[in-house]
């Protein structure tokens, strides 16, 4: 059975950092993949978008649906 896998994304003054792992509860898991980037910096944003892509997720797809999300002013999210 494959295992599942999240990206954990924690937001620290203007610092992000990203993390895959492992979908587990109660238990420890290592980190697939872990980055700390300027959210203010595109191509540091660029570089994640590459390494996920690299990694075999949907980034394409999620762009896409980005801008479909921009043409809809009744979203949002916070």
């Amino acid at each position: 059975m494959a295992k599942d896998e999240i990206l954990v994304v924690k937001k620290n003054n203007t610092k992000m950092k990203f993390k895959v792992c492992d979908k587990n509860r109660k238990s420890w898991t290592p980190k697939r993949y872990e980055k700390v980037i300027n959210g203010k910096d595109f191509n540091m944003l660029a570089y994640l978008f590459y390494d996920l892509y690299s990694m075999g997720y949907p980034v394409e797809k999620a762009h896409l649906k980005f801008k479909e999300f921009l043409n809809k002013p009744d979203l949002f999210f916070l």
